[in-house]
């Protein structure tokens, strides 16, 4: 994540640092254990997929936004991807402002793509009996494992439990582009701030 890194050094001694660096931490873990999981259980998404990309618009919270935030501020498509979010303003459905056909990840910010993103089809979730319930992607069956693999599964509800005790805005959240948006205008002006020292 180089642009984080080029964020982290720009926006040192700021609350955004801060933030940076707690969702990069949360962001390493996580992925560690989806990989062991994903070793464990034999399977991960068909390589260039992106279906589920392509038909929904994540709502993220703030600290979701700031790492993606920083990401873009710092992209050598900058320009691009901020046309991007402003062409999706106000949009709640429909493919995710960021996603891209032409990607072989299909995500404009890959490396700071959002929680949802990082454990659709790769988590599970507890039924009514409390029992774990792995979620399989119900927009394409080719990669379904073919053992049961529930209780070894991540529960995207400890995760995302995890993410909100990490930010301060009470787990309220926002659609993406209109949430980077605004963190990208925070940035901006702390970014001005550091040029006027």
């Amino acid at each position: 994540m180089k642009e984080i890194k080029k964020a982290l050094e720009a926006l040192k001694g700021t609350l955004i640092e801060e933030d940076l660096l707690s969702i990069a931490a949360f962001y390493d873990a996580l992925d560690k254990d989806l990989e062991r999981f994903k070793e464990k259980a034999g399977f991960s998404c068909p390589d260039g997929c992106g279906k589920c990309c392509s038909i929904f618009v994540p709502d993220i919270t703030r600290l979701e936004s700031i790492c993606i935030a920083a990401f873009i501020a710092f992209s050598e498509n900058k320009e691009e991807l901020i046309q991007m979010l402003e062409n999706a303003k106000g949009r709640k459905t429909g493919a995710c402002p960021l996603y891209r056909d032409n990607n072989p990840f299909h995500c404009s910010a890959y490396s700071a793509r959002p929680l949802i993103c990082r454990l659709f089809a790769s988590s599970c979730f507890f039924n009514k009996n409390g029992e774990k319930k792995f979620s399989p992607c119900h927009l394409d069956n080719s990669f379904i494992p073919a053992k049961r693999i529930d209780e070894e599964s991540p529960a995207m509800s400890y995760y995302g439990e995890n993410l909100l005790s990490l930010s301060s805005n009470n787990g309220e959240t926002e659609f993406l582009a209109d949430r980077v948006l605004k963190d990208l205008d925070l940035i901006n002006f702390y970014l001005s701030l550091r040029k006027a020292e």
